[in-house]
């Protein structure tokens, strides 16, 4: 079952880059949810930890498409440093501030500073499509991208959950700051596997020509980022409630785990299911897993349906990202995936907002249905946009640009309009 992932793996590099891309990614798993606890554990409100979180989440959805678009343009390792900087400011004064009760105006400066921190999902996603030759390969590369963010979201909100209320309020934000510090360090210093700049190629940046299919996919981004946003903080909800909170961690990385072992199986095998159609079967299994598991009546029952809910995630961001890779040229590969980001991230800012109120005012199975809510909101857009995603991933030349020479088999200053696609299965 991992010959695919082995043979992508003997890749010069690939084997760094992939852990230390994962290790940077920490706070992807960790910072919003440790922000979240170490706002409400200091100053006793869901409703002000959603809102803090939500600004942050806002201001790293408006910096994604601009800071992709200088990953493209000068260069992973130019680009992000300083961002790394930025990021380890913010946290910094966040964790001050919260600690000596300081007004809640300072902490959203901390979390914009600390969300300025760049497409960390993209920045491996667009190495392997650098290093790999075969369509198969690439299809491969982005399920063990979207499995190996599973085992962040497996450990990192139990770990940051445990930190937060066993040891220190922001211990987790400390934590997921050293694993980014560390692992984005060491994953620049790679400079074989990193792509070449937009400068080196003579390519454009999208601008505001992104492609229908695109856009489809980064509003069904939307939806699954309305439906993390509300969901994670209603499970904070739900376990205190019910006298558990400390097991609210665990109970997320469950249903985390439940996505890694989905998105692995996925990468294993080429569907002969078209992709457009996988698209919208994703959407389905997250809207009828999300919906049951809003009756839930306890964690133990919770944690059970929430594993085979989960399953379906990992899948359904691959076939978002794999939308991407297929439609935009290969140096427009961070900016385009930048897109599906800013969706989220919107979404998971109006979720982490909306469900704050809600469980505040109302109680945490509210938050739980606005969850479910927007997986059922997430299935109509992926039904209605499906011909868009077929027309844009199927046509001609999507399906010719198997038989564009691979980048160890090209001359430096040869272009091609497409990248190289997984197969349409």
């Amino acid at each position: 079952m991992l010959a695919p992932y082995r043979s992508i793996l003997i890749h010069p590099g690939a084997k760094a880059f992939a852990s230390a891309g994962l290790l940077s990614r920490l706070p992807i798993a960790m910072f919003n949810i440790s922000f979240i606890l170490m706002v409400q554990i200091q100053y006793d409100s869901y409703e002000m930890a959603g809102r803090v979180a939500a600004i942050g989440i806002v201001v790293w959805a408006l910096q994604t498409v601009p800071t992709s678009r200088l990953v493209d343009r000068i260069g992973q390792r130019a680009a992000m440093l300083p961002l790394l900087v930025l990021h380890v400011l913010g946290v910094v004064l966040g964790i001050w501030t919260a600690m000596n009760g300081g007004a809640e105006w300072v902490l959203w400066i901390a979390v914009a500073l600390a969300s300025l921190s760049g497409p960390l999902g993209s920045l491996t996603r667009a190495r392997w499509t650098n290093i790999l030759d075969s369509d198969e390969d690439i299809h491969t590369a982005f399920a063990l991208e979207g499995a190996l963010d599973e085992v962040l979201f497996i450990s990192g909100p139990a770990l940051a959950t445990i930190l937060a209320t066993t040891v220190w309020a922001p211990a987790g934000l400390v934590v997921s700051t050293i694993g980014m510090v560390v692992g984005l360090t060491i994953l620049l210093s790679q400079r074989s596997t990193e792509p070449p700049t937009r400068t080196q190629t003579g390519g454009t940046s999208l601008g505001l020509k992104v492609p229908p299919a695109v856009v489809a996919v980064t509003f069904i981004a939307l939806g699954l980022g309305l439906m993390f946003g509300a969901f994670d903080i209603s499970v904070v909800g739900f376990s205190e409630e019910l006298g558990y909170k400390s097991w609210s961690g665990v109970v997320l990385g469950i249903v985390a785990f439940g996505s890694f072992v989905g998105g692995l199986l996925y990468g294993t095998r080429h569907w002969r299911m078209a992709l457009w159609q996988r698209t919208v079967v994703g959407t389905i299994a997250l809207a009828v897993g999300f919906t049951v598991l809003a009756f839930s009546p306890n964690l133990v029952v919770f944690a059970i349906i929430g594993f085979f809910a989960g399953a379906a995630i990992a899948p359904t961001l691959t076939n978002a990202d794999t939308v991407v890779q297929r439609v935009v040229k290969r140096d427009q590969i961070t900016e385009g995936m930048s897109w599906l980001r800013i969706g989220m991230g919107i979404g998971v800012a109006a979720g982490a907002w909306v469900a704050g109120y809600l469980v505040d005012s109302v109680g945490a199975h509210a938050g739980l249905w606005l969850s479910a809510g927007a997986a059922i909101a997430m299935f109509g857009v992926a039904l209605a946009t499906a011909p868009v995603i077929r027309r844009d991933t199927e046509r001609p030349e999507v399906r010719d640009s198997e038989d564009v020479h691979p980048p160890s088999q090209r001359d430096p200053g040869e272009w091609v309009e497409q990248p190289p696609t997984p197969p349409n299965v």
